[in-house]
Formats: structure tokens, sequence, C-alpha cells
């Protein structure tokens, strides 16, 4: 009953049906992977664009990206060369993509990286493999014809954290050489912004709690971060810090990272190249000398949102742990950190500008692009399938039973005919005897001789050539029913092939759109 319903449904015909899931397949595959990017950033506004705009103002808007960890052949050895370079490949194209459209979008006066550029700056290689590690990260984070400054901090895959055969000991100069100094500031206004080497600090740290000194008897080491830290707090005394590390600052176990988060909190941890967090000394240390007004950490990937009080003066300050840039850092959207600085400018033309409202920021997040695999391509290619495999069967059995139908007509017009024909002959027998009698007087062609039976004239109208003929018939019933199998092995293998011709027709023309989106996104 079902199957009798479904054959007498009416379907579109074949080039519909593939050029209509053709059409389908091509707007999707262009929204998501050129339009949705920039759909995604539309509610994305800096923070100060909520604020009434004071006179004589000025205001620097910073984009702080965290953790983008661009991937290479060692990231993920158990993947083997192929899986490897196609996961690198989706995850660089995701990085430009996003980059492209926050850069666009926000036109941002300076960017801030919060470490971790590359997932192996750290590994031992060659130059020429570090460098054209390096090219692939400036390539993916361009400037688009609008340069502006960057300022980078050194994340433990960049430098290293601890001691590692696998660490190249040239990590410290490379990072310096293609990045900059790893502990440095710059003012803004009379906001200064300070980028700590937190992997060297946790490091001088565990040497200075080993060596049983407090931070103020701590022969601290050249160059490093809490000599920076000594100088710049005492050279800065006015206006706010902006402290910017690549580890989290210490909080208690538990404590919650807010509604924005997607799972867990942030806890203290170590392992192999990695520290979760700060100790708790050197948290207070930064506290307590630079009494920041905002913090933005990485290294997390995740984001939180956390309130530090100073223990000096028992005021709180927010640290923010900006989420990775990345997709394949174990977070389905990706997002990063608008900063807007604001300061005023005197109206005696003053060289000095007063900052008169604290550091804004407000989060912004990517699209879900593991997401539009799962959740977009992956239901809309199994209800194709589904749908096209439901149409070829439907259309083969139609086409089948119309073949049946019009098998029929022709055998009932041929018994009608074969009974008509065989009157004839009984017409034409009459008309035999008639002329046997009445034998014409006109003579046989030449080409016909007379008489000539070859020796089988005594088979002619024997009794057993009906029975012979019907022995035949017979037999050739008794095949039929061999027939439907055969016939139904070659109706499945039909549909399949149908089937089959029909996806890649419905495929081509959106993986086709696919790779061009792909190239032209690489080559912007």
């Amino acid at each position: 009953m079902l199957s009798t319903r479904l054959s007498t449904l009416r379907l579109p015909s074949r080039p519909l049906a593939v050029n209509g899931l053709r059409i389908l397949w091509v707007l999707v595959v262009l929204w998501h992977e050129l339009r949705a990017f920039d759909w995604a950033l539309q509610s994305c506004l800096w923070p100060d664009s909520e604020q009434a705009q004071l006179p004589n103002s000025r205001v620097a808007r910073i984009l702080v990206i965290a953790d983008p960890q661009v991937l290479d052949e060692h990231s993920y050895p158990e993947r083997g060369a192929f899986m490897s370079f196609l996961t690198q490949l989706m995850v660089d194209l995701n990085l430009r993509k996003s980059w492209r459209a926050a850069f666009h979008h926000l036109q941002p006066d300076a960017v801030v990286v919060l470490g971790d550029m590359m997932d192996n700056g750290r590994k031992s290689m060659s130059t020429t493999e570090y460098e054209n590690y390096h090219q692939r990260y400036r390539d993916i984070f361009k400037a688009y014809k609008r340069p502006v400054p960057t300022y980078y901090l050194p994340g433990n895959h960049d430098v290293g954290l601890g001691a590692s055969a696998s660490f190249s000991l040239e990590a410290d100069s490379r990072y310096t050489s293609h990045f900059g100094p790893r502990n440095h500031y710059t003012s803004v206004g009379n906001h200064t912004l300070v980028f700590i080497d937190a992997t060297a600090l946790a490091e001088e740290d565990v040497l200075r709690a080993g060596r049983g000194h407090s931070f103020d008897s701590w022969p601290a080491v050249r160059y490093g971060p809490i000599e920076f830290v000594k100088q710049i707090a005492a050279s800065h005394s006015g206006g706010s810090f902006v402290l910017f590390t690549h580890i989290p600052l210490a909080r208690p176990q538990n404590a919650s990272c807010g509604p924005l988060r997607e799972r867990g909190t942030i806890r203290q941890g170590f392992g192999f190249g990695y520290q979760n967090t700060l100790m708790e000394g050197a948290t207070v240390f930064l506290l307590d000398r630079l009494k920041p007004s905002l913090i933005l950490s990485g290294d997390d990937h995740d984001y939180c949102d956390y309130q530090h009080i100073i223990p000096s003066t028992n005021t709180s300050v927010r640290e923010v742990t900006v989420k990775s840039f990345s997709i394949a850092m174990g977070v389905r959207r990706p997002g990063f950190q608008l900063l807007s600085l604001i300061s005023t400018v005197p109206l005696d033309d003053s060289l000095n500008q007063v900052p008169v409202l604290p550091p804004l920021d407000t989060p912004c997040f990517l699209p879900d692009q593991i997401g539009i695999y799962l959740q977009v391509y992956l239901p809309l290619t199994v209800l194709s399938l589904a749908f096209l495999l439901l149409c070829n069967v439907l259309w083969s059995t139609q086409r089948v039973r119309g073949t049946k139908r019009d098998r029929s007509r022709t055998r009932m017009s041929y018994h009608g005919f074969s009974r008509g024909v065989g009157g004839h002959r009984r017409s034409r027998s009459a008309d035999a005897h008639y002329e046997m009698d009445h034998p014409s007087s006109l003579p046989l062609p030449i080409s016909k001789p007379r008489n000539v039976d070859f020796g089988f004239a005594w088979w002619k109208g024997r009794w057993w050539t009906s029975v012979f003929c019907r022995c035949k018939r017979g037999i050739q019933r008794r095949r039929i029913p061999s027939l439907p199998h055969r016939s139904s092995y070659r109706h499945e293998v039909g549909v399949l092939c149908a089937f089959t011709k029909d996806a890649l027709n419905v495929a081509w023309p959106a993986a086709s759109v696919f790779v061009v989106a792909a190239w032209w996104a690489m080559q912007r």
C-alpha cells in the first residue's frame, strides 16, 4: 500500500531536482564561506561607541587577540601526513577569514597579540623552516594595505616554558628578532600598556621561591620581568596601567569565569611546557606594584572574567582571559577582545592628555566553524542524498510500471492482431482451395520454382507438428518466472548508477564554489 502511494507521488523531473539542489548548495556554501563571518560581526561594536562623545576626546581602539597558534606539520603527528596537511589547510583558511572580517569591519588603531603566535615556534628546526613558518603567520595576519602598530608578548609555544630537549636553544633570539622585545611598554595618552613575559616570570618566580627570597630582596635577573616591573612601576607613577600577560593570574580553584565561558574554569596546573596560572606570589607582586586598571591574559583558550583584589589598596580589578582566535584550540566559537582607551586634550593645547574614563572592553565572537561543518554541511549532505535516492527509486518504479503497462497494451494489441490474422489465414485457405479447383490462367513467376519442398513436405500438416509447438510454448512459459529476478537486479543496479550520477552532478558545483572561495580567501 505504501509503495503504491509512493509510486503515485507527483515528483519533480530529474533536471529540476538536480538543478534545485545545485542552487541550494551553492547558496549555502557562498553564505557560510564568505558572508557568515561578516554577518557574525555586525553586532560587534567598539565599547566607546556606547559612550557619549566628550569634547576634546581622543579614542584609541585596540584589537586584542590570543593564541592563534598557526599550525605546522608537527602539530598533530598522530594524524599522519595527509590529515595533518588537511587540518593545517582548514585552520589556516579559518584564521584568514576571521582575521579579514575582524580587521575590515573594526578598523583598529592598533593590535595586541597575547602570545602563542605559532604552535611550534619553540621547536628545534632549521632557520629556513622557521622563516617559512613565520612567513605563513605574517601572510595570514597581514594589515591589508593599512599598516597598524602590532604589539606582541611571548607565549609558552613561542619561547617554551621549562627545560626540554625538543625546545630550540634559538627560540629566544628568534622571537626577539621576529616579534620584538619580551618585556616592553607603550603609552597611549596617560594609559600605559605593559607587556609582561609571563613565561620568564613563572620560571624566575620558581627560582626566587626556591632560594627563600621575597620580591624586594630578590636580586632580579638582568632584563628579566621582575626587574622590568620594578623599573616601570618606579618611573610611571601617574596614569593607569593596562597589564597584558600570556599566563593568567592566580585565583581560587573553583572561581567562576562568568556566563560567556563555554565550559569549566581556570585552575592551577602544570605540564609539559605549560603552566595554567602564575603562582600566588607573582600575582600579588604584579597587582601591588602596577595597580593595573585592567588585566588582559590568554593561554587558557576560553573566555574568563574574574575580579582580583589588590592587597595594598583593597580595590578590585578585572582580569579578562581572551578567547583563542583559532578553531583548533578546543573552543567552538573563537573570539577576541576590543579595548577602547579614551583620553582628553586640555583646552590649553598641552601635550599631556588626561584619561577621563577607565579602559573599556568588550568580547566579540566568531562563527562556529565546526558547527558549520557538523550542523549545516553534514545534515544537508544526508538530506540531499536521501532525497536523490528516494527520487531515483520512485522515478525507476514509475518507469518500470509504465513499461509493464505498455507491454500489456502491446500484448493485447498483438492478441487482437493474431485473431485477425487467424481469420485472414482461414480466408486465405478457402481462397487457396478455390484456386486449386479453379486454377488461374496466369503462370507462376519464374523465380518461384514449382513443387520444391527440399524433402520436408512430409512434416507439414502432421499431428506431431502441433504437439512440438505446444511443448515449445510450454518451455518458454516455464522460463518466464526466472526473468523477474534478473530484471530486479538490473533495476537495482540502474537505480544506484543513476543515484551516484545525480549526487556527483549536485556535488561538483558546490565543491567548485568552496575551492574558489578558499582560494580567494587565501589570496586576499
